[in-house]
């Protein structure tokens, strides 16, 4: 019999890996930043724009569950609307509080898949889902900068280039990945598998891909509203352009899978980006923390849509 018990361990060792980077984050943060200050900051928010800032960014989750629905509706996995929005609430709660071997992603696959039947395609509308989201979002970061770096000269020339050549070739690349795997790949390789086989019925429907699309675009553009009143509730002027520009590269940062929930590497993004326009550094780490704030509260309303649903998980393995 196989040994289960090592990916538990594997498991383990990821979250302290995770733990790891976040502390040390964290600690090299603190060495620069008063904390106590931030955290003064954060409490001292107005609690008016907070609320704002809550249900504005669940209306975001709202947009994002029916993106996800276009896409697995494409692909034979059809179910309502209502039972999506339930799946994928109960996933972003599992995200910030679930077990490690039982991520957000994977419990929102295995409720579709028990409803709709399909785990394999499942699975494969959450990944396509998750990509969609980032492609429109690097792409936004990269069209802001060109929009608008000439309002903020002391961002760096290199970061303009690089996040210009990747939002565009990220972007690119998107829509052309089954031709490109066809003229760079072999037959056999398993990325061109994946993605021809796995992957290819998503693209073939293009009226999917572009609807997915505009909702991934609206949605980011709520999620940038959201920060824009997240700065307004410690009494920051941020300009709406500028959170344009570095909310897609921080939470391209944040998404890295080396910390814990992005902690450490979304405050030291925050911090980098929003000094460069004067704000303090304990200003700016209070930013990400009432963000991150916004992000968790938002998520345990996914902890009462399960309870509501009886607390049942589906299995992880068949019977």
């Amino acid at each position: 019999m196989p040994d289960e018990s090592q990916p538990s361990r594997g498991g383990r060792w990821k979250i302290l890996l995770q733990f790891g980077v976040s502390a040390l984050a964290v600690w090299l943060i603190a060495r620069r930043v008063d904390l106590r200050e931030s955290a003064h900051l954060v409490a001292g928010a107005r609690s008016g724009y907070v609320v704002a800032a809550i249900a504005l960014y669940v209306v975001g989750q709202v947009l994002s569950a029916y993106r996800w629905r276009l896409i697995g509706v494409s692909v034979g996995l059809v179910d309502s609307f209502a039972h999506y929005l339930r799946y994928y609430f109960i996933g972003m709660f599992f995200m910030f509080f679930g077990p490690s071997t039982l991520g957000g992603d994977l419990v929102r696959s295995l409720y579709l898949a028990e409803a709709a039947g399909g785990r394999g395609r499942a699975f494969n509308s959450v990944l396509f889902d998750r990509l969609n989201g980032l492609v429109v979002l690097v792409a936004i970061g990269a069209a802001a900068f060109l929009l608008f770096r000439g309002r903020y000269a002391d961002l760096p020339r290199p970061l303009f280039y690089v996040t210009v050549a990747f939002g565009a070739g990220i972007f690119l690349a998107w829509w052309l990945a089954p031709v490109l795997v066809r003229l760079v790949l072999p037959p056999t390789h398993r990325i061109r598998r994946f993605v021809e086989n796995d992957l290819g019925p998503f693209w073939r429907d293009r009226g999917m891909l572009v609807g997915a699309s505009a909702v991934s675009l609206v949605f980011h553009f709520v999620q940038i509203g959201t920060q824009f009143i997240v700065a307004r509730a410690l009494g920051l002027d941020v300009p709406f352009t500028y959170i344009c520009i570095f909310h897609p590269l921080v939470s391209a940062l944040a998404a890295i899978p080396i910390t814990l929930s992005g902690i450490g590497l979304r405050e030291g993004g925050y911090l980098l980006f929003l000094q460069k326009i004067g704000v303090p550094q304990a200003s700016a780490v209070a930013y990400a923390a009432l963000w991150f704030l916004v992000i968790v509260v938002s998520s345990l309303l996914g902890g009462v849509v399960f309870v509501a649903s009886g607390a049942r998980l589906p299995r992880l393995r068949r019977a």
